[in-house]
């Protein structure tokens, strides 16, 4: 009789353990498909991304992550990396508008970071402010000149923002004094002189991926 009680007892132990490491199982299963759901979401608000923006930026980020780091900035408001952070996540859901609101706030802070400035103009050219975008860009080159990125980008935006192909000529000269070799050159100078057949321009890579209009 003991022994059967015996034999029980240790029946009942083991299919409990089984039953346990099955349980565990399972559920790091369900958590490993929600993390790969939240990878690949998309931006809960706000706009898009436009067509045209080379791949390379960070993941989206969820409304919950804003939020967190809205007040990490509110904690720390004089801290420039952060408030650049919140921005550059902002750009990259395609949140033009309140990208615009961080950089110009971390420019504040920083008034020469050609970075800043020109994720600014870029970020004024997507919400539909070329004449901004046109001011920071030429604030850019005011600091550094010899900019490739800032000038294709001037180029860019006054024949698509402003219509402006004389402009854009000026400014296509300039990249050409500066870097007569940039690939975008070519197809730069088939847009401005064939508006009626536009092709998004070649471009060397970018160090910074939010800097480049195409």
């Amino acid at each position: 009789m003991k022994e059967k009680v015996s034999i029980g007892l240790i029946g009942l132990v083991v299919g409990g353990l089984i039953g346990y490491l099955i349980g565990v199982r399972a559920a790091g299963t369900e958590q490993a498909r929600r993390e790969e759901s939240h990878t690949h979401q998309s931006p809960s608000s706000g706009g898009s991304r436009p067509q045209g923006l080379p791949d390379g930026h960070p993941p989206i980020t969820t409304e919950a992550d804003f939020e967190t780091l809205k007040q990490a900035v509110e904690r720390a408001p004089q801290s420039t990396p952060l408030i650049i952070d919140l921005a550059n996540k902002y750009y990259d859901a395609g949140r033009y508008k309140d990208a615009v609101r961080y950089y110009q706030q971390a420019l504040a802070l920083d008034p020469k970071n050609v970075s800043v400035l020109t994720d600014l103009g870029t970020a004024h050219f997507y919400s539909g402010r070329p004449d901004e975008a046109i001011g920071l860009y030429n604030r850019s080159l005011a600091i550094d000149p010899s900019h490739v990125q800032w000038l294709h980008n001037l180029v860019i935006v006054n024949l698509q923002g402003k219509k402006d192909a004389a402009a854009a000529r000026a400014a296509l000269e300039r990249l050409k004094s500066v870097a007569p070799g940039n690939a975008s050159i070519p197809d730069l100078t088939r847009m401005i002189e064939e508006p009626s057949s536009p092709a998004a321009p070649r471009q060397q890579p970018s160090a910074n991926p939010r800097q480049r209009i195409f």
